[in-house]
């Protein structure tokens, strides 16, 4: 499949299943202050989470993209070294506000990866919080015990911040291993079995003090990669490797002359990987509202635009040339 057939497949799948399609929240949160980009799918439904605001619909399903360079999600100097981190990616999300909880957002995330997409079985993860004995036992229903791994508060108990809604999270992991040995890398941070979609179950609110109370309505709040899942469906051990990426890379290749390189330590893959993300990232905040500047934000962007030209000098690119791959994205 590609790109853009996964991307409406997951659209066309939660629609089918009374979700309202609704556009991408700007990467610019446009009236939040507390934010420098939008850095997930929740962004913009902050409001029905804290009990402020309303929509129309109680199920919701979109495709956000998000910048992650800045504050706790920071992940620039890593881009271009790995396989799977970016400063843009777009996070394929669907939404329950009061409506449906654990039991059909598992079963929906399992029929959508096994039955939509013929993703195999046994090469599938799931991880949920230490004391959500309700999510183990959903996920018994189609995954082996081998298979449900328990953690603590920081991979999987999600919070807005010091206080306010929260909840257990329960991921989905895809392993890559060669023989199916992967079960002890999950949540090890490593590109053989990643994570691929997280589920959180926001049904607590916690008070100052730290206690948790329960809310009066509970919601679902999921996010799975758009990239990984991309080099998991076309088989590609590096999302750069995907046709999210290749046609900015083989733009790249044309301008400088040179041949890109999957090798994580060879300079020129390094280049060519950093040019196509960070383009991405520049493009799509510039047209969002951000500029290139000295404070905030634009700091931020600057930075990321003077890392892509440095980079782009590296393969031999004197002249401006990032301007070029604009069009690529389009």
């Amino acid at each position: 499949m590609t790109s853009r057939q996964i991307r409406q497949a997951f659209l066309d799948f939660f629609a089918a299943r009374g979700h309202r399609i609704v556009p991408s929240a700007p990467v610019v949160p446009h009236g939040d202050p507390t934010l420098l980009f939008t850095n997930a799918g929740m962004n913009q439904f902050k409001d029905v989470f804290l009990g402020t605001g309303k929509r129309e619909y109680t199920r919701a399903v979109d495709t956000q993209k998000c910048i992650r360079v800045s504050g706790k999600h920071n992940d620039l100097e890593e881009v271009g070294y790995d396989t799977y981190h970016h400063t843009l990616f777009e996070m394929l999300g669907n939404w329950s506000f009061g409506d449906y909880f654990k039991e059909e957002a598992i079963g929906w995330s399992w029929e959508f990866l096994t039955s939509e997409l013929q993703l195999p079985k046994d090469r599938l993860h799931a991880t949920v919080y230490r004391t959500d004995d309700e999510s183990y036992e959903i996920w018994k229903k189609y995954l082996p015990e081998s298979h449900i791994h328990r953690f603590d508060e920081k991979d999987n108990f999600w919070e807005m911040g010091d206080t306010g809604p929260c909840g257990p999270c329960t991921e989905i992991h895809f392993d890559r291993t060669p023989d199916l040995s992967g079960g002890p890398l999950v949540n090890a941070g490593v590109p053989e079995v990643i994570e691929i979609w997280n589920n959180v179950f926001i049904q607590y609110n916690r008070t100052s003090d730290g206690t948790l109370e329960d809310l009066p309505s509970r919601h679902v709040d999921t996010g799975m990669g758009f990239e990984r899942l991309c080099a998991v469906m076309q088989k590609k051990d590096s999302n750069y490797d995907t046709d999210v990426f290749q046609p900015i890379i083989a733009f790249t290749e044309d301008l400088c002359g040179k041949s890109y390189r999957t090798e994580l330590d060879h300079p020129d893959g390094v280049a060519m990987r950093v040019i196509a993300d960070h383009i991405r990232t520049l493009s799509f905040a510039i047209a969002d509202g951000a500029h290139p500047g000295n404070e905030g934000r634009g700091y931020v962007l600057r930075r990321i635009l003077r890392r892509a030209a440095r980079y782009a000098r590296n393969l031999g690119l004197t002249e401006p040339v990032l301007w070029k791959h604009v069009a690529i994205l389009c």
